[in-house]
């Protein structure tokens, strides 16, 4: 890689996204312009906010070392999310998009009647969030590390500097920095795929996956799942200007997302047919691209893999900030304690992440937690406009308890399917005494 052009490249790109960000965000209004955009999104804006948001660290650098190690069938990641994207376009997002609210948790105090219950669930989504953000500060730290950058002071420098234009800007420039940064790694990923494939023998045929199989649920229905119930997504549903602009948005950002996120996987197959050796700690992404390309196209890459990473890390920044702000400071309505309390969970992520490692893992971990909880009373909501309290909080409960039981004692079934079904059991059980009770009390 040319380190030099790489340097300069990636920090002229991020001066380029601070002023797209601060130009975009002049005159904000209070929180609903802060975390919502002023309700006033269209489709190109928000269908590149939606793809910028899922094609993040775990979806270049971890699918690409995932390939390395399992093939084809890793495709399972991020069609996961694609078809969660799609299943949005379908419907799901226009439902959420007809709710009068701000979060995805204020959903089932509408619906269940509960704001405790909407605290717990905020407060789940927060840690689920958290900790996807840390894996993407992981994957940048990693990459940084592969490819010669091990100064901490100047990685923590360069957070600062992304830290810093999603604190003032909101979601207005996270949505403005998200479509410059999509137009440029998607470009970036889908040429040098174009040049490299035309001249390198690979056969695009699924093998078996056997190896894999103990992963397949993870890495296909963790990410489809939370599609549906993740704030960051919940966000950009209820800032669309029109719930067809959403439907439309999520659709056509799921197809994109499949198509972007093939490149890596393809790169980290041709590594392994190629019997390129991977050096212990480093990016069998950017192992490829040196390989199969010259250092100036590898210093491209390296800046669009950066750029992908920063595109989900800040709308993941705002997510949380969305939530806790929304459902549990409702009452601050200043700007300047937005901004703090968003500071304030930016430099606690990058704190995490120095203890932390395999970004996929990480990833799956995030997305099982929230699922084995909310899945179920969510997705229930958006179809019944009202709802028994009694089943959300023991489908929560059983959610918990299974995840956490099922950690130390693995059940015949894949974990995240388990946990899920648990949850279904224990809001089941709760529609069965509830409809009990009601009986009962007819009778007297």
């Amino acid at each position: 890689m040319n380190q030099t052009f790489f340097v300069i490249a990636l920090f002229s790109l991020q001066i380029l996204y601070w002023i797209v960000g601060k130009f975009s965000s002049r005159k904000l209004k209070g929180k609903e312009d802060y975390f919502l955009a002023g309700k006033n999104v269209r489709f190109f804006p928000l269908m590149m906010t939606f793809l910028a948001t899922q094609v993040g660290g775990g979806a270049v650098l971890g699918a690409a070392d995932e390939a390395y190690r399992y093939g084809w069938s890793v495709l399972l990641y991020p069609l996961g999310a694609s078809l969660g994207l799609i299943a949005l376009g379908l419907g799901i997002g226009k439902r959420l998009a007809q709710f009068p609210v701000s979060t995805v948790a204020q959903i089932l105090e509408i619906v269940y009647g509960s704001s405790s219950l909407k605290k717990v669930a905020s407060a789940l989504s927060v840690l689920s969030l958290f900790m996807v953000l840390v894996g993407q500060i992981v994957a940048s730290k990693k990459f940084l590390l592969a490819i010669g950058f091990t100064n901490t002071p100047l990685f923590i420098l360069f957070w600062g500097i992304i830290i810093f234009y999603t604190v003032r800007g909101g979601l207005k420039a996270v949505i403005a920095t998200d479509i410059s940064q999509a137009i440029f790694f998607a470009g970036a990923f889908l040429v040098t795929f174009a040049a490299v494939s035309s001249n390198t023998p690979w056969q695009p045929t699924v093998e078996s996956f056997a190896n894999a199989s103990s992963k397949w649920t993870g890495w296909l229905l963790m990410p489809l799942l939370f599609m549906i119930i993740g704030q960051d997504m919940g966000q950009r549903c209820f800032a669309g200007n029109s719930a067809s602009t959403v439907s439309k948005a999520t659709f056509w950002a799921g197809i994109g997302t499949m198509i972007i996120c093939f490149v890596p996987v393809f790169f980290g197959v041709i590594a392994k047919n190629l019997g390129l050796f991977i050096p212990q700690g480093s990016s069998v992404l950017m192992v490829a691209i040196e390989a199969l390309t010259n250092p100036t196209t590898s210093a491209i890459i390296g800046c669009a893999v950066i750029a992908a990473i920063i595109s989900t890390a800040t709308s993941l920044i705002n997510a949380i900030s969305s939530n806790l702000s929304q459902d549990f400071f409702k009452n601050r309505e200043s700007l300047r304690f937005m901004r703090s309390l968003t500071a304030i969970l930016s430099i606690a992520s990058i704190f995490f992440a120095f203890y932390c490692n395999n970004i996929v893992d990480i990833l799956i971990q995030s997305y099982e937690l929230s699922l084995s909880c909310l899945f179920i009373p969510i997705f229930i909501a958006l179809f019944r406009p009202r709802g028994e309290l009694l089943s959300a909080v023991l489908a929560v409960l059983f959610g918990i308890c299974s995840f956490c039981i099922f950690k130390a004692f693995p059940p015949p079934l894949p974990s995240e399917v388990a946990s899920i079904l648990v949850s279904l059991a224990g809001f089941l059980s709760g529609e069965w005494l509830a409809q009990a009770k009601k009986k009962k009390a007819l009778r007297t």
